[in-house]
């Protein structure tokens, strides 16, 4: 008695599991209201990676790394060298940059995703590092005429607390070559060069 029970409740699960699933495929197959396709639509394309995202592709692959940055205008530089892998990832969604180098003296490491945001229109650049616990975020455009890519964003100010505007220009110079300058205000708030790396790729 006991076992034809248990197969009596056994089958009721099985067909009940079975409605659930009819029901589900019913429900995909009804047509979709004005306002559900165009949110689809829209869903779609803020999905889909398209020839902005392309641009990355240019970035893939094993590069060696010079750095000369400036504490200040006039000031000695410091030269490091270092090496960066950088893959797409998600589907061709984003670029991730592994950085690793010196930097005054010390170990450094820094990872940076970059990509194209359908939405907003614009170029995206997350950046993290050792040298600090903050997450710093600049965005632009691509000048496709001198292949340079444009960014700006707003940096902690240790010094003074609040916020210091930051511009970063990445620029292709050819197959295998590609500079990154880095722009921030001196102490009287005007911009000077504060950094240029300079990426080769490695054969």
């Amino acid at each position: 008695m006991k076992v034809i029970k248990h197969l009596g409740f056994s089958l009721l699960v099985l067909v009940l599991l079975s409605l659930t699933a009819n029901v589900a495929i019913l429900a995909q197959q009804q047509p979709q209201s004005e306002e559900e396709q165009k949110m689809m639509k829209l869903w779609m394309e803020y999905a889909t990676p398209g020839e902005n995202h392309k641009y990355f592709e240019y970035f893939v692959g094993d590069w060696d790394v010079t750095s000369t940055m400036w504490m200040k205008p006039g000031a000695e530089p410091e030269v490091s060298k270092g090496e960066n892998t950088s893959k797409l990832i998600l589907g061709g969604r984003f670029l991730s940059s592994h950085v690793k180098g010196m930097m005054m003296g010390m170990p450094f490491e820094g990872l940076s995703i970059a990509g194209y945001d359908n939405f907003k229109k614009e170029y995206v650049t997350m950046w993290i590092d050792n040298a600090g616990t903050g997450i710093y975020q600049t965005s632009g455009t691509v000048d496709k005429a001198s292949k340079t890519r444009t960014e700006t964003g707003l940096w902690d100010d240790l010094m003074n607390g609040g916020k210091i505007k930051v511009r970063w220009e990445t620029k292709i110079i050819d197959e295998n070559k590609y500079e990154f300058l880095m722009y921030s205000p001196d102490p009287t708030g005007k911009e000077f060069k504060s950094g240029e790396i300079i990426y080769i790729r490695k054969k």
